[in-house]
């Protein structure tokens, strides 16, 4: 009867641990949700894995050097519904990012969406933006249009 009781425990304590855990990864606590932020750059690695994607870029800062950016992006089935896939992203490639930033300020972010060479836009977002409604008010508002954005703030 011990042992029973032990397990029962054991299971049940388990699975609230999981349920934490499984909560605490889908939290977008870290980044600042108030601000959407334009980084341009070139594609350094487009990394189409599980659980989320990674976009990394090459972009100059305000003192002409160039910084590494890391952008979370969904998961592949998430992001395989909305049109993105292992090869969107090319090294080599022009895009703008366009993400909420870390709360701690380092080069970092979610994506909401990335505007690429040809003008297309790719939504590898997970959840922390609605990426068409955003598009749409970047694109009304010739935000993605600027000639020397280089990385610019907009307050939500």
């Amino acid at each position: 009867m011990k042992k029973i009781a032990l397990s029962t425990a054991l299971i049940i304590s388990s699975f609230f641990a999981l349920v934490q855990v499984s909560s605490a990864h889908h939290s977008f606590a870290m980044f600042d949700s108030s601000k959407e932020r334009i980084v341009e750059g070139t594609v350094v690695r487009w990394a189409f894995n599980n659980p989320h994607t990674w976009l990394y870029i090459e972009a100059e800062n305000e003192n002409g050097e160039m910084i590494t950016w890391g952008f979370e992006g969904a998961a592949q089935v998430h992001a395989m519904r909305q049109g993105v896939n292992g090869t969107t992203f090319r090294p080599g490639e022009r895009v703008k990012v366009i993400m909420l930033p870390l709360v701690s300020g380092e080069p970092a972010g979610a994506m909401c969406f990335v505007q690429k060479e040809d003008g297309s836009i790719a939504r590898p977002n997970d959840g922390v933006c609605d990426s068409e409604a955003r598009a749409a008010v970047w694109q009304q508002n010739g935000w993605l249009n600027s000639p020397s954005l280089s990385i610019y703030d907009v307050d939500r």
